[in-house]
């Protein structure tokens, strides 16, 4: 996400969190509609998150 001021916020475990839950929200919307490529696309993104969380955690 970017701000009006076109500078990347910094990435935190909360805003990761927020996406991550963001993501799944939208996913099942997706898959119950039938829209399974949709639903991939979330899943990736998730995974995605999940591991940028990970490695914060980790660092």
């Amino acid at each position: 996400m970017v701000f009006r001021t076109g500078e990347t916020p910094e990435r935190t475990t909360g805003r990761i969190e927020h996406e991550i839950r963001s993501f799944t929200r939208a996913r099942h919307a997706a898959e119950a509609a039938g829209r399974s490529d949709i639903a991939q696309l979330l899943r990736t993104a998730t995974d995605c998150g999940l591991d940028e969380l990970n490695d914060l955690n980790n660092a």
